[in-house]
């Protein structure tokens, strides 16, 4: 089955080029100081971790936002834990606090998003075969071939 993407999860690649774009500019204390400032790092965290979270949960297909969730929480927290060995970053767990419900939030609103449009990543269909998988009893004629779909040629 192709996955079918929305065209705006693309940008999750120019979206991912500007928080790493970010993530060296404050390495080389080169952000504006009104940037981290009472609170708006706070909140700069918050949204552009949010909007990283919905546009890879819109990228990835709805039913792997498990998976996104994991790998950016993940990211974020070594990011975050990276930057007591750089002078000048500081190790935050508001900042961490911030990214971790900023990626919660993205993903909760990517998968509200892909319930309630037809043909998203195939979200809808994912969801509903995933659902009939898990109520479906296995049984022994599931490791037959089907060949009512796939006839097999029989030897000359």
């Amino acid at each position: 089955m192709t996955i079918r993407r929305p065209r705006w999860a693309w940008l999750l690649f120019p979206h991912l080029a500007i928080i790493i774009g970010a993530s060296v500019l404050a390495a080389c204390h080169r952000l504006p100081r009104v940037a981290l400032d009472g609170g708006l790092d706070k909140l700069g965290h918050f949204l552009m971790l949010g909007a990283l979270s919905l546009l890879a949960v819109g990228f990835f297909g709805a039913a792997r936002w498990r998976r996104v969730v994991f790998v950016l929480g993940l990211l974020s927290a070594l990011e975050e834990a990276s930057q007591a060995w750089f002078p000048a970053r500081t190790l935050d767990a508001l900042d961490l606090a911030a990214n971790l419900l900023g990626v919660l939030l993205g993903a909760t609103a990517a998968t509200h998003l892909a319930r309630h449009t037809t043909g998203y990543a195939g979200a809808q269909v994912a969801l509903r075969t995933r659902d009939k998988l898990a109520d479906a009893p296995i049984s022994p004629d599931d490791d037959q071939p089907d060949t009512d779909r796939f006839p097999t040629r029989s030897p000359p």
